[in-house]
């Protein structure tokens, strides 16, 4: 029984602390939320409160892996917030912001795109302002719960797994960033409009977002593509965000349903895709180079190898 639960380092094995941190967080997330639909009518303030009670979850769950299991810190998981993780996270928030726009900017000048409206919202029940401080809000929290888990949490569950396998640190982590990918992409299969593009681009996301995370050791940056990517391609350009629309949007649009555009599943379930990530990759790769960074696998993470 003790060989089932705990490896060879005397350490609980990868995917009962996978199994673990799954069931912490939902024995916290789901009363809470069961509780709180009892006591508040639909509305953006239950929002607010449903989305901080889900990322408090995702945290605590991750503070007992780290203080119990793990026995590592917050660090090893990139979130240590400092300067560097703030610039880090800046820059991450502006490549999707250069992405969309070229984009929208392509979409509208080959006629699949018209503007139909300007700072609506996809319910009369609140403003413009309610709802785009509503979208932000809900934005960071899924994107912040998501990079935790997808790109920080699961791979340092699947390097350690993978250590007797695959015992060179760096071609492990090489691997794990094309075996995890996938995941990232069929979490979104069953959202509106998803196709098989669609899924494939979000594995291409999951690699194109786990890049920083590799390099530098940190979340900062990942988030910041996350977050910036949602915000922009919902909340003001006005697409749906993986088939879900945004309770406010700065532009409302009308497009052509076809592969270039992504029809109502968004800008993820386009075939130009490919070439908005490789856009990404190359200011990734730019950061990389200004700030000397020698190798794609961050020494740190191999320091944790086992850990």
């Amino acid at each position: 029984m003790h060989k089932i639960i705990y490896n060879s380092i005397n350490k609980v094995r990868p995917i009962w602390r996978l199994v673990i941190f799954i069931l912490i967080t939902f024995s916290i997330n789901i009363p809470l939320q069961i509780i709180l639909q009892k006591l508040l009518g639909q509305g953006l303030l239950r929002g607010y409160i449903s989305g901080s009670i889900y990322f408090l979850s995702v945290l605590i769950s991750l503070y007992i892996q780290i203080k119990y299991l793990d026995k590592s810190s917050f660090k090893k998981y990139g979130l240590k917030l400092n300067n560097i993780w703030f610039k880090e996270f800046s820059f991450g928030f502006l490549i999707p912001i250069i992405q969309l726009s070229i984009f929208f900017i392509f979409l509208y000048l080959t006629g699949n795109l018209t503007i139909s409206n300007y700072f609506t919202t996809s319910s009369s029940d609140y403003s413009f302002i309610e709802g785009f401080l509503s979208e932000f809000f809900g934005l960071i929290i899924g994107s912040s719960a998501e990079e935790i888990f997808f790109r920080a949490f699961l791979f340092y569950l699947v390097y350690e797994a993978l250590r007797t396998l695959k015992k060179d640190p760096t071609k492990r982590a090489l691997l794990i960033l094309f075996l995890i990918a996938p995941l990232f992409g069929l979490a979104h299969i069953n959202n509106t409009g998803a196709t098989i593009v669609s899924t494939i681009n979000l594995g291409l996301d999951a690699i194109l977002m786990c890049l920083p995370f590799l390099i530098t050791g940190r979340l900062g940056m990942s988030i910041g593509m996350h977050l910036s990517w949602n915000l922009f391609q919902g909340a003001v350009f006005g697409f749906a965000i993986s088939g879900n629309i945004a309770k406010a949007s700065i532009l409302k649009v009308n497009i052509v349903d076809n592969l270039i555009t992504g029809g109502s599943f968004g800008a993820e379930g386009s075939i130009l895709l490919i070439v908005l990530d490789l856009i990404a990759i190359a200011f990734i790769l730019l950061w990389k180079k200004h700030y000397n960074y020698k190798r794609f696998i961050n020494p740190y993470i191999i320091e944790n190898d086992g850990k």
